[in-house]
């Protein structure tokens, strides 16, 4: 089980739905703490769930970087990393 805690945030996962149910109501009983259901923002990372595919950005986090920055307007450049990979967990 992966569980991660950030200040007053806690998000855990694993592949086992009944440890996952354990583990939320051993939290419970020990903490106030509500369900949020699935995760969709945490730490600058919007996550967005669609069927058995899980996709990540960071794109509110960058815009308010490049506001921060009066940089709103630049220019956009490619990107030398290739656009819409499939990460896997075997090697190829």
């Amino acid at each position: 089980m992966f569980v991660y805690l950030y200040i007053d945030d806690l998000s855990f996962t694993r592949d086992d739905f009944i440890m996952i149910q354990d583990f939320k109501q051993s939290m419970v009983k020990e903490f106030e703490m509500i369900d949020l259901g699935l995760m969709t923002y945490f730490l600058g990372i919007k996550v967005k769930w669609c069927s058995n595919e899980i996709f990540i950005s960071q794109i509110k986090y960058a815009a308010e970087v490049l506001k921060k920055f009066a940089m709103e307007d630049y220019q956009l450049i490619d990107n030398p990393v290739e656009h819409r990979i499939k990460l896997t967990k075997e090697r190829e």
